[in-house]
């Protein structure tokens, strides 16, 4: 019996396999991939330094938005379609959204494998070309490194969702959040009420005033229940 356990792992214990390695290569590459757009750097530098240190924080900036854009729209889908039984995704990727509005603290009891590791196995085949694709001579690799700045920011993304709902984070992370630098408890509050159809980003929430006001997500989920409708009646 325990040999065709080991032989025949739980899905869970294969997740878990599964999350660990991701977990191990995203953060190699990342760094590879760092090291690798760094060594370009030095050309550009003697041109004209304080340009390219201003391009480099805007980018950082603009990555750090779209991580938060991104944290919402895929924390939007988690929420908002199919079920835990859905082939393939339901039982890794949309139970743990709607387990968390049953058990909000759950999230403070997961390990670090746990908290980030399907992060890191949906961003992996972006990370990969980012690094394995050829670079132009002479041209900085701009597009591939807003990328993975952007990766970066989605890495961070449920740690800084697990450090919004735990009682006691550092004083380090409490001064992160009251800046507003990363997702607050104050701020997260807002989607954890009811209806809890609103307030979906979650690495910095900076986006979440300005798509309920404009009303993103309601416009995108009648968009997706109109087309399915159409298509079952086609």
């Amino acid at each position: 019996m325990n040999f065709l356990r080991i032989l025949f792992p739980s899905p869970f214990k294969i997740h878990r396999l599964v999350e660990v390695l991701s977990i191990f290569l995203f953060l190699l590459f990342c760094g590879l991939s760092i090291y690798k757009f760094g060594k370009f750097l030095p050309e550009f530098i003697n041109d004209s330094p304080w340009i390219l240190l201003a391009q480099i924080v805007v980018l950082l900036l603009i990555s750090y938005i779209t991580a938060d854009f991104f944290s919402g729209f895929v924390h939007f889908l988690g929420d908002s379609f199919g079920n835990e039984n859905t082939p393939y995704i339901g039982p890794a990727f949309i139970f743990p959204f709607r387990d968390h509005h049953v058990d909000p603290k759950g999230i403070t009891r997961h390990d670090f494998v746990e908290t980030n590791g399907n992060n890191c196995l949906v961003s992996l085949p972006i990370l990969l070309y980012c690094f394995f694709a050829p670079i132009e001579a002479g041209v900085f690799p701009w597009g591939r490194t807003f990328w993975i700045f952007v990766l970066i920011g989605i890495f961070f993304t449920n740690q800084i969702h697990k450090w919004a709902h735990q009682d006691n984070p550092t004083r380090f992370i409490r001064f992160m959040q009251r800046k507003r630098w990363i997702l607050s408890p104050e701020h997260h509050q807002v989607h954890h009420t009811r209806p809890y159809d609103t307030y979906f980003c979650i690495t910095t929430g900076w986006l979440n005033p300005i798509l309920h006001k404009i009303g993103f997500f309601p416009t995108i989920k009648k968009f997706v229940h109109s087309l399915l409708t159409f298509v079952r009646l086609g």
